[in-house]
């Protein structure tokens, strides 16, 4: 599995969808610039998905389109993308943590996501610890004001990461704000019946 299956698993999770439907959705999201996808993928995605028994095509009739394939998930597919949005949640390129999140709702077991957060904000303190010793080493001065500019960047980067994390495990801690995730980007702002409210 790769990212462009997480968000393909996420959308039909989410709803069944059409490949149309789930393109839709990516270009109405900006999912092509941030995420890298674009429609030919969306399709060959699909297939080998359908292939590998993630998800199932049935045809339907629909006004606009004389016949469209739509997409459910199976169980095999859900196990799939459980395990892919965890392991979106901590990577660094392309910035993952961000589909990881996105589509964090398509994990049922909570503890599971909190588990791995977690040791994950260990992880990443050790980092910034082992950052501040570099950064406290080297000598002095630098082309960098604050110190070697590479090791700055870098703790920069873990504490904004950190932060973040932190939020993350304090949504997933509090009951009313759990529940809302229900459905792809709900971490950014909450169900739409939430919205309404």
């Amino acid at each position: 599995m790769n990212r462009y299956d997480l968000i393909l698993l996420g959308f039909i999770l989410e709803k069944n969808s059409s490949g149309y439907d789930i393109i839709s959705k990516i270009k109405a999201r900006g999912l092509e610039r941030w995420a890298m996808i674009n429609s030919s993928t969306v399709y060959k995605r699909l297939s080998l998905l359908e292939r590998h028994k993630c998800i199932e095509g049935i045809a339907e009739t629909r006004e606009k389109v004389p016949q469209a394939i739509v997409y459910s998930i199976t169980e095999k597919g859900r196990d799939a993308l459980s395990r892919e949005v965890l392991k979106h949640l901590t990577g660094f390129n392309d910035d993952p943590r961000t589909l990881g999140y996105a589509f964090i709702f398509c994990v049922d077991d909570k503890r599971t996501i909190m588990k791995i957060l977690e040791t994950h904000e260990i992880k990443l303190l050790r980092e910034i610890e082992d950052l501040d010793k570099m950064i406290r080493d080297e000598p002095q001065p630098t082309l960098f004001p604050e110190g070697p500019f590479l090791n700055c960047m870098s703790r920069d980067h873990i504490l904004v990461e950190l932060k973040y994390l932190r939020a993350a495990i304090g949504i997933l801690q509090d009951p009313n704000k759990c529940k809302l995730l229900n459905g792809y980007f709900h971490i950014n702002f909450g169900s739409r019946e939430w919205q309404i409210k």
